[in-house]
């Protein structure tokens, strides 16, 4: 069993028992992803009735991070964590499950959201329309602004029933679907068997919300495969898809053969190393390697240190040697050698 990231490590500042109810106020180093504003922000540890889950203070200053803590710890041991989570924004892990056999995942810490966001539409060059079903109102929301955060993904859904999430699915056949349907589970594949029957080519991944990492790491258990889980910063969590939807639409097939080599590449295990395209000049195989990285015309340009007009013109001649007419189709190519 391989994890690739330990949880975040936390330092007590305080505690302070309320009943059966206590708050322990930590830092946690991953909160720099979502509020690099406020370096060295403390959280609220809150554990009543044998659960527990943090909440983002919004200072870095001590004291008032434990007053604030206090606070917290008041409305949960009076009126209960519903109205805790109303009142307040909570940290989750949300792990994204791209393959099942090995158990193969992304997660980050993201926070919920008290009110729904604004959807923003990020129209662009590699935009791909997402649509996701997640039952908890304050997560989904919460998943709504980090997907805003994303300019190469535009939310067209989000959903709490399950029965708008298929009709919507059906409806758009959208270039992405997520869908909180976590491994091992009580009732686990439920979604995933609708999804396959009503919609078999939709590439579609199931999703799960931890109160942490370490929550994720022992809530899902019995794969005969074995782990792999890997900690992203909130904006990479698609990283085992990038670059896939520039001027195409790939199938099931291409976007699961895009995360396996995805792996193997992690692992130091190389695919399609460029001797095997012959046919290609070094500078075409340079556009190749930077198409498989998900670039654009305009970063694959400054990477390489020449014009977007001449990498058009290279990824002209390179789709005309490999018999291609789309982005996808050349990845697709590099993957097959």
């Amino acid at each position: 069993m391989r994890k690739t990231s330990r949880p975040a490590s936390s330092k007590s500042a305080a505690a302070a028992p309320h009943a059966d109810c206590v708050a322990t106020v930590v830092q946690r180093k991953y909160l720099a992803d979502l509020r690099p504003a406020v370096a060295g922000e403390f959280s609220a540890r809150i554990e009543h009735e044998q659960r527990y889950a943090f909440f983002p203070l919004g200072t870095n200053q001590r004291d008032r991070a434990v007053t604030r803590a206090a606070t917290i710890r008041r409305t949960v041991a009076q009126w209960g964590w519903s109205q805790a989570d109303a009142r307040f924004i909570r940290e989750f892990t949300l792990a994204i499950f791209w393959l099942l056999n090995p158990l193969t995942c992304t997660y980050a810490t993201l926070f919920t959201a008290r009110t729904q966001p604004a959807r923003v539409r990020k129209p662009g060059e590699c935009s791909a329309r997402l649509i996701f079903y997640e039952p908890e109102a304050a997560v989904r929301w919460g998943m709504l602004e980090w997907l805003n955060l994303l300019a190469d993904f535009e939310c067209t859904g989000a959903h709490g029933s399950t029965t708008d999430f298929l009709k919507d699915v059906k409806r758009h056949r959208p270039d992405l679907v997520l869908y909180h349907d976590p491994p091992c589970a009580s009732d686990s594949a439920a979604l995933k068997a609708r999804l396959t029957k009503e919609c078999p080519d939709q590439a579609a991944f199931p999703f799960g919300v931890y109160r942490d990492s370490e929550h994720a790491w022992y809530s899902v258990t019995g794969v005969d495969g074995g782990y792999y889980y890997r900690r992203r910063p909130p904006t990479q969590l698609f990283e085992p898809v990038s670059g896939l939807w520039p001027d195409g639409k790939p199938d099931r097939n291409l976007v699961e053969s895009r995360i396996r080599h995805h792996m193997r590449t992690l692992f130091g295990l190389r695919t399609a190393p460029e001797q095997n395209f012959p046919g290609l000049t070094k500078r075409e195989c340079d556009v190749l390697m930077g198409l498989r990285q998900g670039h654009t015309d305009k970063s694959l340009a400054a990477r390489l240190g020449i014009s977007s007009w001449t990498v058009h013109t290279h990824m002209k001649s390179l789709f005309d040697k490999l018999g291609v007419h789309t982005r996808a189709e050349a990845v697709a190519k590099f993957f097959q050698k």
